[in-house]
């Protein structure tokens, strides 16, 4: 008679599990495969709506959703190196965002459910220059469904020692739910966009690498309105403009995917903290006494 440890190892069972597993596997990547295609073809009004305006308008006002409406508020620009942002953002405790993919989606309707963390949770697209952003950050709340977020887009304009300038939009997550059309995740953003804005600038302070701040007009006046996804916000119509130390980041800086190589970044940072220059170590210095008075 044959043991349970000689059954589980049998040559059939093996074969069975093959079977069953490699069907199942073509499965989840026609699936995945098919929810992109679906997304790319729903996304193409804002893409191309996002051309239109950012080809006409030197600093588009907003992002544009993926039905071509006006999405949310433009009222963040930086500029610096990608490597720079990612060890930045990394430094202050902000994480990039996943992809949207079925396993993605899956695990943030289920932590969303369950009012789990998901630190890394991918962010709705939205569009600018014709495409979805190049680059988003989240720094999370108690749950999936409570976060600070940003997107941001290269312009493909250089600033004044030509590095690159982005743009983006900074707001905070209050809600996290699947779409009703293409049951992808979409969010749901609090009203208040300055004080959201106030907290990305502040975190970025701490960190030293924030050497020049200023602010430029945005709608330029206090302003009240309505997302693409429905969401009513609030504005003093100014946009945050910020300028980074130029100096050298590590490759893994760009790709900070969660808490641990976050610390780990972190933790190299503060070995290489002396080469940022003065300017971004004073700011820092102020952006956390201003913090703790």
């Amino acid at each position: 008679m044959k043991s349970a440890k000689e059954t589980a190892n049998s040559p059939s069972l093996v074969r069975a599990g093959i079977i069953v597993s490699v069907p199942l596997l073509f499965a989840t990547v026609a699936h995945i495969r098919l929810s992109r295609n679906k997304l790319h073809h729903a996304s193409q009004p804002g893409r191309s709506v996002s051309a239109e305006v950012s080809s006409t308008t030197a600093t588009p006002l907003t992002t544009i959703n993926r039905s071509g409406r006006a999405g949310d508020p433009i009222n963040i620009q930086i500029t610096g190196t990608d490597g720079q942002i990612g060890a930045a953002f990394a430094s202050a405790g902000w994480y990039r965002a996943d992809e949207i993919d079925f396993i993605t989606s899956v695990r943030i309707s289920a932590d969303s459910v369950l009012g789990r963390k998901y630190s890394t949770a991918p962010v709705s697209n939205l569009y600018l220059y014709g495409h979805k952003e190049d680059m988003a950050f989240e720094r999370p709340g108690s749950n999936v469904r409570m976060r600070d977020h940003i997107r941001i887009w290269n312009t493909g304009q250089n600033g004044e020692d030509k590095r690159p300038t982005w743009i983006g939009s900074v707001t905070k997550d209050i809600k996290v739910e699947l779409s009703r059309t293409d049951y992808l995740p979409t969010h749901g953003i609090g009203p208040d966009l300055d004080s959201e804005r106030a907290l990305l600038v502040s975190t970025l302070a701490k960190t030293g690498f924030v050497v020049k701040e200023a602010t430029r007009p945005g709608f330029g006046k206090e302003t009240r309105g309505v997302n693409g996804g429905g969401d009513a916000y609030f504005t003093d119509g100014q946009v945050a403009v910020l300028t980074l130390a130029n100096v050298p980041t590590l490759p893994l800086a760009t790709q900070v995917r969660g808490p641990l190589i976050g610390r780990i970044v972190k933790e190299l940072s503060k070995l290489t903290r002396w080469r940022l220059p003065q300017a971004g170590r004073e700011r820092a210095e102020r952006a956390r006494q201003f913090s703790k008075a």
